[in-house]
């Protein structure tokens, strides 16, 4: 499987299962959830973002990898 530059520019990504094909924008997941931290922060439910985020992590559905650029 190859990527093109303007795939990996646009955090766009391929995955394929015995089923078929899977189209992913990475860079689509990252805007929802920086719109949903700006959501929470205007309606003063901050805290309770965090700990929902935490329980999240602590029960495997979210897994964070840094990528410093």
């Amino acid at each position: 499987m190859a990527y093109f530059y303007e795939d990996w520019k646009h955090k766009k990504l391929t995955v394929e299962d015995e089923n078929g094909q899977f189209f992913l924008n990475f860079a689509e997941a990252e805007n929802s959830m920086i719109s949903n931290i700006d959501k929470m922060i205007e309606e003063g439910k901050t805290v309770e973002y965090l700990e929902y985020f935490k329980e999240c992590l602590q029960k495997g559905k979210v897994q964070l990898k840094w990528n410093i650029s």
